[in-house]
């Protein structure tokens, strides 16, 4: 769970949650105890259900005063992008009108926060944003814990074509930051298909663009003690973060940071 203030927590205890500090992040909170679906607090969008690896890698976005959220719903990392930069200007972005309307409602109070109901990959005009975020639609197989019916549902070829998709969403990203600007490229599947391959296309397609090792931000996150998880070597996997149920408590994930150094 992600929690953004001591008020909130407050207001969860007197709901009547029971809550742990988190096991990868120090602003985390894991519920071990009351009803989260009964909760205001929660329904407000004052506090957040959420994996501690999807909470990271929204943290691995950093600092900047213009962010795009290219596939934002349901919001979760947006809420943590606005609370890390509180004077940005922050575009979340959805294909679907019910799930930008459902962030509109959680994210209403948010006053540095724009939800656009559209299409990343058809927007013919390039913004200038210094962060971007693509969290692309994915098989999922890193929740498999939470979702055992997916590996049920996938098919072989549906990962080709979530790679198309996914390429065309990271390519568009790409088309939205400035020159010195960072993309954050993430999935919560297990996949290479969807992964590094999806990186690897986009990088022989996209000169102007190279890989930072992920390990360095890890590195700050930790320094500024919001990372509490000590071996930062399981993190990563060559320069990309590589997050496996099992080794660490919370979901798969993966992501990779890229930054452009030209147009």
């Amino acid at each position: 769970m992600h929690i953004v203030s001591a008020e909130v927590a407050r207001e969860l205890a007197h709901e009547g949650l029971q809550l742990a500090p988190g096991l990868l992040l120090s602003s985390a909170r894991r519920v071990i105890a009351g009803d989260v679906v009964r909760s205001q607090t929660i329904h407000s969008g004052r506090a957040w259900i959420q994996d501690e690896g999807s909470q990271l890698v929204a943290l691995l976005v950093g600092n900047g005063s213009s962010i795009l959220d290219c596939c934002a719903a349901p919001g979760g990392k947006t809420a943590i992008l606005a609370e890390q930069n509180p004077t940005a200007k922050i575009r979340a972005m959805d294909l679907h009108k019910h799930r930008a309307d459902n962030m509109r409602m959680r994210l209403g109070s948010t006053a540095n926060v724009e939800v656009v109901q559209q299409d990343v990959t058809v927007i013919s005009d390039e913004a200038v944003f210094e962060r971007v975020l693509a969290d692309v639609p994915c098989s999922g197989t890193g929740t498999l814990a939470r979702n055992p019916e997916i590996r049920w549902r996938l098919r072989p070829d549906d990962l080709q074509d979530l790679h198309k998709k996914q390429v065309a969403i990271l390519k568009a990203a790409v088309r939205q930051v400035g020159c010195g600007g960072r993309v954050v490229y993430s999935s919560c599947s297990l996949e290479p298909e969807e992964n590094a391959a999806v990186v690897e296309e986009v990088l022989r397609s996209e000169p102007g663009l190279q890989v930072l090792p992920v390990y360095e931000e890890l590195e700050r996150l930790r320094s500024s003690g919001e990372l509490v998880w000590a071996d930062l070597d399981s993190l990563v996997k060559g320069p990309h973060l590589r997050i496996l149920p099992g080794v660490q408590p919370c979901d798969g994930f993966f992501a990779a940071i890229l930054e452009k150094t030209a147009k």
